[in-house]
């Protein structure tokens, strides 16, 4: 019992543990295992022994046939002469005995069984594990001169292909560091972009103007405004060509200047978009006009976790930027933050939207593609967007793919999160408990009741499974009775010693 109440306390102390907290060489497998066996091995030598002395309580109190001496001495030796026992001899004390020989079999796998390994994943901080978020995008633009060009400021090649990834649709790994699985938790702002887009067709149809050009063969030109103001031409020729996919941007600080651009934040950028088929005539069908907008924008995202090249965020909640904080300091416009809001202050530089409006405003973007007998050589992107395209998806994936550029871009910062390991715990499974306690109390039962029962039979020795005490047993055929002058196996035990014997 003690063996079991020490397998007990160790269940106790490593329950919902972690395996590495076991404290010794020994695993607890295995220390289990030789609990279990010293516990099943107390309790068969207690059980074989108190058998062995009912047998001979067995004899004492009325005749049996011989061979029962026999049968108790097999269930005293093990499971099996246990089993023949339990239905060739009537059930008496020795009964329950052998029944726990029997049982006792299963002590040590269901002992075993309480012990279960679970994999959780741990959460350990690791500064190695980071993602980027940025509250401005400013790349401290130098220029060579005083009078320096708009139309020269730099480029930021990465920036643009940031969009052409967009407009595209080319899904891109999300930037990160991460060893495998990992976790970040708290809420972070950044600065980005959004996208807004509408079918604006017949609006725009309504100011359609058309005049006939003779000046490079005969064709009809037409022009037209979106609702937003972006001007549209179109172009065909009668069953020889036609504009079948045009698309025109305007950018607000090229437009108006910076003061006027100023009032216009967070919109930056207009698009209007032209998209028709012809008949066998080349005369336009399925006429489609959209119009979209690019404007500064901040996300808050809450909590992130990674696995593998998987990156998401919990929750993203756009944050409009309207509402007239923005001003103009030191080359970039500012977006004033708020504490009570949790909002931090934002910034983008000026010739970094200069750039970026170059980018957007020219022959790449802005662009026709005429079908039929014409030589097309403008034609930039005009293949992203042409066709059947869901523009209001491919500019939202515009903006969402600037955004994650300047999220790690040159004026990232960096939040950190933790690595989330595998490791192994300790769960308990009581209910598998059950059983041994069953089979340690039925054992415990059964030595008390054997020791009252010996102790009334004060005539019959303790000799349990001595086989000198049957060597020393003499059998009387006329009378059917056993007897031994033998009565105490320490004397039995010295004669032995002093005794030779020869089978012949």
């Amino acid at each position: 019992m003690m063996l079991l109440i020490v397998l007990v306390a160790i269940f106790w102390y490593m329950k919902g543990r972690p395996l590495s907290q076991w404290p010794t060489i020994i695993s607890l497998n295995a220390t289990v295992a030789i609990l279990t066996t010293g516990c099943s091995a107390t309790l068969m030598f207690g059980v074989s022994e108190f058998v062995g002395q009912l047998k001979w309580l067995h004899f004492k109190n009325s005749p049996h046939e011989l061979r029962h001496f026999e049968r108790f001495d097999e269930a005293s030796r093990g499971p099996l002469g246990s089993l023949k026992f339990l239905f060739k001899v009537k059930w008496n004390l020795a009964t329950l005995g052998a029944l726990l020989t029997v049982t006792r079999l299963a002590f040590a796998p269901l002992a075993q069984q309480v012990v279960s390994f679970e994999q959780r994943l741990v959460m350990t901080p690791d500064d190695y594990v980071t993602f980027g978020y940025s509250h401005s995008y400013y790349k401290e633009i130098q220029l060579g001169l005083f009078n320096h060009d708009v139309g020269s400021t730099p480029q930021d090649p990465e920036m643009q292909a940031a969009i052409v990834q967009g407009l595209y649709n080319i899904s891109t790994t999300a930037t990160f560091d991460c060893p495998g699985a990992c976790a970040w938790t708290g809420t972070w702002v950044t600065l980005g972009f959004a996208s807004e887009c509408s079918n604006v067709t017949q609006q725009t149809l309504s100011t359609e103007i058309c005049r006939n050009e003779t000046a490079a063969g005969y064709h009809k030109t037409c022009t037209m405004v979106t609702p937003s103001g972006v001007g549209i031409t179109v172009r065909r020729q009668f069953t020889d060509w036609l504009t079948n996919y045009y698309m025109n941007a305007t950018a607000s600080l090229h437009e108006y200047g910076f003061n006027a651009a100023l009032e216009r934040l967070p919109e930056i950028f207009r698009f209007a978009v032209y998209r028709s088929t012809g008949d066998h005539n080349f005369e336009p069908t399925n006429v489609n006009i959209t119009q979209c907008s690019i404007s500064l924008a901040a996300y808050r995202y809450t909590n992130a976790r990674a696995n593998g090249s998987t990156f998401s965020f919990d929750q993203t909640e756009e944050i409009s930027l309207h509402g007239g904080a923005w001003s103009s300091i030191d080359s970039t416009f500012r977006f004033a933050g708020s504490e009570a809001e949790d909002m931090p202050g934002l910034e983008m530089g000026h010739f970094d939207l200069l750039a970026l409006g170059n980018f957007l405003t020219s022959r790449t973007i802005v662009n026709e593609w005429v079908d039929g007998n014409f030589p097309n050589d403008g034609f930039g992107l005009s293949a992203a967007l042409s066709g059947d395209v869901d523009l209001d998806g491919r500019f939202e994936r515009m903006a969402a793919s600037m955004t994650d550029y300047i999220r790690m871009g040159p004026n990232h910062q960096t939040a950190t999160g933790e690595r989330l390991d595998s490791e192994t715990y300790v769960a308990i499974r009581w209910v598998f408990l059950i059983g041994p306690f069953v089979i340690e109390g039925g054992g415990m039962v059964f030595v008390v009741a054997s020791i009252i029962v010996n102790r009334r039979s004060t005539q019959v020795p303790l000799w349990k499974s001595s086989a000198l005490a049957v060597l020393a047993c003499q059998h009387d055929k006329a009378s059917g009775v056993m007897y031994s002058e033998e009565r105490d196996m320490k004397e039995a035990t010295e004669a032995a010693g002093k005794t030779f014997a020869r089978l012949t």
